[in-house]
């Protein structure tokens, strides 16, 4: 039976991607495209500096999109379609809901296939847009992420208007979501389980950007419903140069409670216990130089922060086991990591440094990066305690695109984490720091195709 469901998962989407359609996609403005990413995750790790037993699990999993997008009839309206699914390929060790969900029984499920995007798009000439029904998000603190097997969408409604030259506004409401690892649409949910009310009824974004030669500025707020309420503010400045470039850039961001939503054990990284109505008002600012020369790029940041920066916006499926499938948040620190800790505590500060190069002179396609994070001076968010922490992350990318095979990439990255905490008892210590070592393997293989 399970081979039985994982072939036909890999059969309903082939066959989308290979329907008649492929015909008639290449006229008219129709397009048909597959997307293929197989994906490995080993982790393992240490809760805390108190804690002996090390947790690893490993699992590997295949996504399979696809993507359909039609011209606009008679120029104003169009519809968009697209069909995701994951087949687990393997998996050991502690069931996560990483690539897949956990189910009842406390494995890993073998499959899920959704109807991932269903947008009905509106357009209004050159002027706006509007987009209803099942969609991908990218904006300054909420992206749809591209780290798992298949990105994460969102049902409701959104838009944009550009009413002059370099300026764009831009609003989201919606209502439901499908976590990366399911199939199913949800509704929004704090981390709260049991009788606790944990139901967001909706998420909220409405923000600007304006670029004008080499300047760029974005502002957006985001409101999780009588849960949290967030903004931030980022400006860029390209300084220019003949042959190499250097970009200055800073942010400001706010996270704070918003409502009867927001309690202990809403969110697990907030240092506090029992239910309670609870309270949480940080802000986070950064300064960042970026810089590319030749074939090298060369980065340096810093971030400071006052009161917890809460990165994640929301969670959903509090299932019985207990494996809660949580909103990966949007962290746009650049001090922050991609796919590891947020270094985001109370009284933190965060700096990096990050190097690239591109080797095309060498082995065409091959490119490889570094990043090294730092954070000292952490507090817990919500009590008055002893415990000081600091942490450190480092990380390697390895990418390589292969020159004979159009479209086909392989990335490899490494990441190493460790934190300590100063006066750490069990009731003293500071949650956003989630370990006390992690290690983690992430592989990634993506192929993609237009008909």
């Amino acid at each position: 039976m399970d081979k039985q469901l994982k072939a036909g998962v890999l059969a309903a989407l082939t066959g989308a991607a290979l329907m008649p359609a492929a015909t008639w996609a290449l006229e008219g403005g129709h397009e048909l495209g597959l997307v293929a990413k197989t994906v490995y995750w080993n982790d393992k790790s240490v809760a805390n500096q108190l804690s002996t037993v090390t947790n690893s699990y490993q699992q590997a999993a295949q996504g399979l999109q696809a993507n359909y997008k039609s011209p606009f009839f008679a120029g104003w309206i169009g519809l968009d379609a697209s069909l995701y699914g994951v087949v687990k390929l393997s998996d050991s060790g502690i069931p996560t809901t990483s690539l897949l969900e956990v189910g009842n029984n406390g494995k890993l499920v073998d499959s899920n296939l959704a109807l991932a995007q269903a947008i009905v798009k509106l357009k209004f000439g050159d002027m706006a847009q509007v987009h209803v029904g099942r969609q991908l998000q990218n904006s300054l603190l909420l992206k749809s992420s591209g780290t798992r097997a298949v990105p994460d969408t969102y049902s409701g409604v959104s838009g944009t208007l550009a009413p002059s030259k370099g300026l764009k506004v831009y609003a989201s409401v919606y209502d439901q979501w499908r976590a990366r690892s399911s199939g199913d649409f949800e509704k929004f949910r704090t981390e709260s389980t049991g009788s606790i009310p944990n139901a967001i009824d909706y998420i909220g974004i409405i923000g600007a950007s304006y670029v004008t030669g080499p300047v760029a500025v974005t502002a957006e707020y985001l409101s999780a419903k009588d849960y949290l309420a967030k903004y931030g503010i980022v400006a860029s400045y390209a300084i220019p140069m003949d042959k190499d470039s250097v970009k200055l850039s800073g942010g400001v961001f706010n996270s704070r409670d918003a409502g009867r939503l927001f309690v202990c054990g809403a969110e697990k990284e907030l240092d506090c216990t029992g239910t309670a109505r609870s309270s949480n008002n940080a802000t986070g600012i950064y300064l960042d130089v970026d810089w590319k020369v030749n074939d090298w790029t060369l980065g340096a940041a810093i971030s400071k922060f006052d009161g917890l920066w809460i990165e994640d916006n929301f969670a959903a499926n509090a299932v019985q086991t207990g494996k809660l499938n949580q909103d990966h948040g949007t962290n746009p620190f650049p001090t922050s990591s991609a796919l590891g800790p947020d270094l985001t505590n109370n009284g933190e500060t965060a700096w990096s440094f990050r190097a690239g190069y591109n080797w095309r002179s060498l082995v065409p396609g091959l490119s490889t990066a570094f990043k090294y994070v730092k954070g000292t001076g952490a507090k817990s968010s919500n009590l008055t305690n002893a415990a000081v922490g600091e942490e450190s992350y480092r990380e390697l990318t390895v990418r390589y695109d292969l020159p004979m095979v159009k479209n086909l990439g392989i990335t490899y990255i490494y990441g190493s984490y460790s934190s300590n905490v100063d006066n750490y008892t069990a009731a003293a210590n500071i949650k956003g720091m989630t370990r006390s070592s992690w290690e983690l393997d992430r592989l990634y293989i993506d192929y993609s195709y237009k008909f």
